[in-house]
């Protein structure tokens, strides 16, 4: 995410910059039966042959005592954990199941504030014989909820819908759950975030609507497991006004006018957390576009910011092929930009990026482009890391503005290091106050840090640990143990040290 405030803070860096050297940037590249049945034979029994009586008493026959025969137990029944264990978020999550796919069919005018929805979620169980599960939702009348088909019975507390499973499911078992639902979103502000309003669906003007939801807001427009740990596949069918046209995460496979409305399909085929759906409605027109090296691009855009955009965003396909060579391919099918009436910030959303009209600037428009790789490609395993995001996204949109002239990196980052000194908090940059998650500590400190690794292990074992380190946990998360346990084998230094000095 990107607020004007840090931008600001960076651009005033540059004034700083004065004469010094340094090594330039090189970057090495890195080399990348069945069984048959057994037959078991049935064995023909006769009637034995009766012996002769005897003429004395029989001996009494003694046996040993016939074994006692103890039924199985029954496997105990399990309910999800009720959350992730994120320090950041201890409401969020569920243990108990693994989404595969989200389908969210959605009614949307940006002149109403009324959602209309169906939820259909394809999920695989965990637990064994598990028999209850939740999901994170926060306000909407629910009209009916099915598991397979079945009516189920649920709850709802806090920010909880709790649903009794029809049948106990064994672990590995796929289900479906599906939602119908209707009403206002809830609109409250959130501790992480102190420059928006609210997360989850915005309705700026009658003519625009666009979701907003790091860290903790999709579970305010559609039933979620609402944490980056469980990433899904997504599909949107969103239905508009016939005047808008509805954007969303990955291509659009289908666009369906139907008199006055027209529902738009789109589909991303790649793992995504769930704070990184969007859906946005507006009067865009489309541009589209390639990098050099082939990438679609492909941006919606209001027309009355048209220009400022070109100019803004003219860097993305140069911008996406030279990040593709230092950490490894692009990593979706598409990217793209859509513009929003948002003031005060842009978010990552994965593959199409929500920029703001008031912030159609190349900083930020590298800086978006960055987190394709650092925080959706691999995505953060707890909210604790968001250094991890946001220092990276900060820290390569410098390595951008300063990729003709790698000296001056070093003498802005010298510049940087007293800046910290005078405005970062005391709190460790690895447990920060929750209302600092998106302040100066994770953007501008982590910089700092990741500017530190890169020169206490050297340019060649720095970019070899992150191209290995998006091999490895690419489409899924990483802990902040991952990457300095991939940074460790690529530079073969200890680096316990380093990181307990920057984040504890």
């Amino acid at each position: 995410m990107t607020s004007r405030k840090f931008n600001t803070v960076i651009l005033l860096g540059f004034l700083w910059l004065a004469a010094c050297t340094a090594k330039p940037l090189t970057v090495s590249p890195i080399s990348p039966p069945v069984a048959s049945p057994s037959v078991v034979p049935i064995l023909a029994t006769r009637s034995p042959t009766p012996l002769p009586p005897s003429p004395s008493p029989p001996t009494p026959f003694t046996s040993s005592p016939s074994p006692v025969f103890t039924p199985s137990p029954t496997p105990t029944p399990s309910a999800g954990g009720r959350t992730a264990g994120d320090p950041y978020a201890p409401e969020l999550g569920n243990t108990g199941y693994d989404v595969q796919r989200y389908t969210l069919q959605l009614d949307l005018d940006p002149s109403r504030t009324i959602i209309q929805g169906t939820a259909t979620i394809e999920a695989t169980s965990i637990l064994h014989n598990l028999v209850q599960i939740s999901l994170d939702f926060s306000g909407f009348i629910i009209d009916s909820l099915t598991v397979d088909g079945q009516p189920a019975s649920f709850s709802r507390t806090d920010e909880k819908l709790i649903i009794d499973l029809p049948q106990p499911l064994l672990a590995g078992d796929p289900f479906t759950i599906q939602v119908v639902y209707r009403g206002v979103p809830i609109m409250e502000a959130s501790p992480f975030v102190p420059f928006i309003n609210h997360l989850g669906l915005q309705f700026p003007t009658t003519s625009n609507l666009y979701a907003v939801s790091q860290p903790d807001g999709a579970h305010h427009w559609f039933p979620a497991n609402d944490h980056p740990t469980d990433k899904a596949l997504f599909r949107f069918e969103i239905t508009v006004p016939a005047q808008f046209t509805a954007v969303a995460n990955g291509t659009l496979i289908e666009t369906l006018p139907s008199g006055e409305t027209t529902t738009y399909i789109w589909e991303h085929a790649y793992p995504m957390a769930t704070y990184l759906a969007t859906v946005a409605v507006g009067e865009y027109e489309m541009i589209e576009d390639r990098s050099p090296a082939g990438v679609p691009i492909r941006h919606y855009v209001f027309p009355d910011v048209r220009q400022p955009f070109l100019e803004a965003a003219d860097v993305t396909g140069e911008a996406l092929d030279w990040m593709s060579d230092l950490f490894g391919p692009y990593p979706f099918e598409s990217f793209g930009f859509v513009t929003t009436r948002i003031i005060r910030a842009s978010l990552e959303t994965q593959s199409m990026v929500i920029l703001s009209e008031n912030m159609l600037n190349e900083e930020t428009v590298v800086h978006e482009i960055a987190h394709q790789w650092f925080g959706n490609w691999v995505s953060m395993e707890s909210w604790a890391d968001m250094w991890s995001n946001e220092g990276f996204a900060v820290y390569i949109s410098l390595m951008w503005q300063t990729r003709e002239n790698p000296d001056s990196l070093n003498v802005f980052m010298q510049n940087l290091r007293a800046e910290v000194g005078r405005e970062a908090s005391l709190d460790p940059l690895g447990d920060l106050a929750p209302h600092r998650l998106f302040g100066f500590d994770s953007y501008q400190r982590g910089a700092l840090m990741i500017h530190n690794l890169r020169l206490l292990v050297g340019d060649q074992a720095f970019f070899r640990g992150l191209r290995l380190y998006f091999e490895r946990f690419g489409g899924g998360t990483a802990s902040r143990e991952d990457f300095k346990q991939v940074m460790e084998e690529a530079s073969g230094m200890e680096l316990d040290d380093f990181f307990t000095e920057w984040l504890e």
